[in-house]
């Protein structure tokens, strides 16, 4: 699956800053975007709800599964 494009328009679509799983870390290391980038360096807590799907760019690069900031989309 292709990885969307790392842009202004996808960054202003991206819902990663409000996900239950984002944390001061990836605000401190600029992590967002997360299925157009790499998966997170930070510690998270998977545990918590991962709200991927409800995403715009999600549905407009008709992605699948989730938790992109811990599983990384691969080409």
């Amino acid at each position: 699956m292709p990885k969307p494009q790392d842009n202004q328009g996808n960054l202003s679509l991206c819902i990663c800053g409000k996900c239950p799983l984002f944390t001061a870390c990836n605000e401190k290391n600029n992590e967002k975007l997360f299925c157009a980038k790499k998966k997170s360096e930070c510690e998270m807590d998977i545990n918590k709800m991962c709200i991927c799907g409800m995403c715009k760019v999600f549905d407009a690069n008709k992605l699948t599964g989730g938790y992109f900031c811990k599983n990384e989309i691969t080409n």
